[in-house]
């Protein structure tokens, strides 16, 4: 009998040997970094424009309605192009914003108005400013530039019913951290989808500024696109909504619409 039990609990040891072995180890938790990697791999499109209502709210609850046109170009590494331009009402139409990022050094941003029929160059110190009174900052307008950060994952955690990656991105340098008017931001990731569902972004003195909201979600040609986007400033009680009305993904947009002198016509 002995023998019998100690032949029986050598057969469920192997056993168990074996079916870990075809388990393999348990799949390993990815980095910041690789997280952040995966938002941009899955979600980038070679071109895109979209049509976009913006509401401007004061702290008072009073609101500006304006409309937004957005053009993007994906380039070689963080080579990318972007370009917003108001179309209505009136006093804003035209009014523009032209960002040019450069792998290696810094962007070329510069803003259009009307009313003085030149772009003019916006300086890396004013890129923290609000961009035509919205609660967006000029820095907010350029995509994320993965290799000017770092990154950490800090916890995963449910948020609207889904569990989400939680990643701390910090500029990688003095340089970058003079450059920006953020200490740090927090990043809500879904752990399936990798869509970033909210943003917090802190000033330079590490408190909280801002919150920005994506929502409404839709695949638009196979990729999935917010339809909806908030940022509140939760220090001066104000908010700028985005409503997306349409979008065009890999359309062909040429290379002259990201110019200076396109800008300037």
């Amino acid at each position: 009998m002995p023998s019998e039990r100690f032949g029986a609990l050598l057969m469920t040891a192997l056993i168990l040997a074996f079916a870990l072995a075809i388990a393999g180890p348990a799949l390993a938790e990815p980095s910041g970094r690789e997280i952040m990697n995966r938002v941009d791999k899955d979600h980038r499109a070679a071109d895109e424009k979209a049509q976009v209502i913006v509401v401007i709210y004061a702290a008072s609850g009073n609101r500006r309605q304006r409309d937004l046109e957005m053009f993007f170009k994906s380039g070689e590494g963080e080579d990318d192009k972007s370009l917003f331009r108001f179309t209505s009402p009136g006093n804003v139409a035209g009014t523009a914003v032209l960002t040019i990022e450069q792998t290696g050094r810094d962007d070329d941003q510069w803003a259009y108005l009307p009313a003085l029929r030149k772009a003019k160059r916006i300086a890396s110190s004013g890129r923290t400013g609000s961009f035509a009174g919205t609660d967006f900052a000029y820095e907010d307008l350029r995509t994320e530039q993965l290799d000017r950060h770092d990154y950490r994952l800090l916890r995963t955690e449910t948020y609207r019913d889904e569990p989400c990656y939680v990643v701390e991105a910090t500029p990688k340098d003095d340089a970058k951290r003079d450059e920006s008017g953020y200490s740090k931001r927090l990043v809500w990731v879904t752990t399936a989808t990798f869509l970033v569902y909210k943003v917090e972004f802190h000033d330079r003195g590490g408190h909280h500024l801002k919150t920005l909201l994506n929502g409404d979600y839709q695949k638009v040609d196979g990729r999935w696109r917010m339809h909806q986007s908030e940022m509140k400033n939760v220090r001066d009680g104000t908010k700028t909504l985005m409503k997306f009305t349409s979008r065009e993904i890999e359309s062909g947009l040429p290379d002259r619409l990201f110019t200076k002198a396109e800008l300037e016509r």
